[in-house]
């Protein structure tokens, strides 16, 4: 295996898992409105006698929950340098890896010829590697199930 293609399959993997890990924040950030919710905690009310903190900061406190601090890491740590890509290179590889389309579609799609988009494909996985790289540990703790 070649270098680039080792980097290939450590970027591809992280976008490829992206919508699921977006998935796994959302409903975990839910979950934590809705305990939040459960246990009465209301906007109006004082939490602690009428002093300055009110319910509605501790409401807002609930998401410096570790899981959710860590899963919010490893997204914006895949979804950040997505958007700082060039818009045919993000276009690309949301046909490509989140809508699940093979290479000869997203070239009619897009009106490319397919080696323009393996070029495209190969630029965008080149840039997102090394910022995966940083969130792989992260990535790793996700894909064994550790932050769901």
């Amino acid at each position: 295996m070649t270098v680039a293609s080792y980097r290939h399959r450590i970027a591809e993997g992280a976008v490829k898992d992206f919508p699921a890990i977006k998935r796994d924040y959302d409903g975990y950030r839910l979950m934590l409105d809705a305990r939040a919710l459960a246990g009465g905690c209301l906007y109006g009310e004082r939490v602690d006698g009428g002093s300055a903190s009110c319910a509605a900061d501790r409401y807002l406190d609930r998401y410096d929950d570790s899981v959710l601090r860590r899963l919010s890491a490893l997204m914006l740590g895949i979804y950040e340098p997505y958007c700082k890509l060039p818009a045919d290179e993000r276009r690309i590889l949301a046909l490509r890896y989140w809508q699940k389309m093979e290479v000869a579609d997203v070239a009619v799609e897009l009106m490319f010829s397919e080696r323009s988009v393996y070029r495209h494909i190969s630029h965008a996985l080149n840039r997102l590697y090394r910022p995966v790289l940083e969130v792989q540990p992260l990535l790793e703790d996700w894909r064994m199930g550790a932050l769901k």
